[in-house]
């Protein structure tokens, strides 16, 4: 047992390494003004890059919509993910493999294409340039991961709850909201979580369909970090941790998760 535990915390503090050395170096960098090889850490110390990004007239147009996209596109894509996946879980007429394929078919295509033949669309239904057009990409993509997490759901709950409710007289509204909801509510969050970092990041969608009207913080980022910029592209990379991480808490705040241990 104690080796196994001794193991077990060498593991825990291996991740820990991984995940905080790259965090390390984007604090380093987001406070440098000076950084030269073969220097170990800055030379110089300085909060420019911070300045500088809060100066930007684009900086809080920029927060606001990105958590606005990100939160209409995880809501919309959980209500459409929601049936689906509750129908594609217990069908009999596909097999589960062409449903993964169906499911996948948007993360499997090239990404470019996708969007300029749906810039088209968007073009065609006065949507290109528009906050509506960029929530609905962005729902576009984020389906996929969405729905394989709520199939899964679905798949492990069964439809033994659900019959045995509607054979009690419930219907299907009520038997959603109090039988399947509190029990699929682990899986729910975790898609939600999923679904809100991805729509966050997104770049090319909001870039293509948003027009250059539509600012979001991937947007403000990636010139910085493909200019060598790369103190202000990580006080903008750690801007875009912590407003992950609070989108994420809140979402899992107001849905609920996982419950540590057993109540007794």
């Amino acid at each position: 047992m104690k080796t196994s535990g001794k193991m077990n915390y060498l593991f825990l503090s291996v991740i820990a390494f991984l995940i905080l050395l790259p965090l390390s170096f984007l604090v380093f960098w987001s406070v440098s003004s000076k950084w030269l090889y073969p220097a170990v850490l800055p030379q110089q110390l300085a909060v420019k890059p911070f300045v500088q990004m809060i100066h930007d007239p684009s900086f809080f147009p920029a927060i606001m919509n990105s958590f606005v996209i990100a939160f209409a596109a995880t809501f919309l894509t959980l209500i459409i993910a929601l049936p689906a996946a509750n129908y594609f879980a217990f069908q009999q007429q596909f097999s589960q493999r062409v449903i993964e394929v169906m499911i996948y078919l948007p993360l499997i295509l090239p990404a470019v294409a996708l969007i300029t033949s749906s810039q088209v669309i968007f073009l065609k239904l006065g949507l290109n340039g528009s906050l509506l057009g960029v929530v609905l990409i962005h729902t576009y993509f984020c389906l996929p991961y969405g729905m394989q997490i709520l199939l899964e759901s679905y798949r492990q709950l069964g439809e033994g709850f659900s019959l045995t409710a509607r054979s009690l007289g419930a219907n299907r509204w009520l038997t959603f909201w109090q039988i399947s909801w509190p029990l699929l509510r682990p899986g729910i969050a975790t898609a939600a979580s999923l679904v809100f970092i991805v729509s966050f990041s997104q770049y090319l969608p909001t870039f293509f369909i948003g027009g250059g009207r539509i600012v979001t913080l991937p947007l403000l980022l990636l010139p910085y970090a493909n200019n060598g910029r790369y103190g202000i592209a990580s006080a903008y990379s750690l801007l875009f941790l912590v407003c992950t991480i609070i989108g994420v808490w809140f979402l899992r705040k107001m849905i609920g998760g996982v419950q540590r241990g057993t109540k007794r």
